[in-house]
């Protein structure tokens, strides 16, 4: 069987309109590994998430805003507006990937866009942590 290339894997995301973890993972470690690719199909399009994915990263960001007894968390990285975001709560779409590296060395990861009723942001996930970038 022929490997598929990642240029050839981004045109069938965006074909279908959904991404799979395992496909998005895929493309971070290729790029991560050193492969040139072109993000740009992604940039223009609205490519969806699997519904497995959509209530993990729901569930995840509401466990980064408030304890499982319902108190806000301390140390949580949202504020009123992504708040309302999770709140009201519509989907998640795949943005495409971001570099979280330094000067010196990249690291890229997916980021997500959270779509509410009441309000949208912009996210990646480095190191545990969640990173708000718009």
């Amino acid at each position: 069987m022929k490997k598929l290339t990642s240029a050839d894997l981004i045109s069938e995301i965006v074909k279908k309109g959904i991404a799979t973890e395992k496909e998005i993972n895929l493309i971070c470690r290729r790029m991560n590994a050193g492969e040139k690719t072109d993000l740009s199909e992604i940039w223009d399009g609205e490519i969806s998430i699997t519904p497995e994915q959509t209530t993990k990263g729901l569930n995840w960001l509401k466990n980064q805003w408030e304890s499982p007894n319902g108190k806000e968390r301390k140390n949580s990285p949202f504020g009123y507006r992504e708040e309302k975001a999770v709140e009201t709560f519509t989907s998640f779409t795949f943005a495409g990937i971001h570099d979280a590296g330094n000067f010196h060395h990249s690291f890229y990861v997916p980021l997500y866009d959270v779509n509410g009723a009441e309000g949208s942001f912009q996210y990646y996930v480095s190191g545990g942590i969640c990173h708000i970038i718009g």
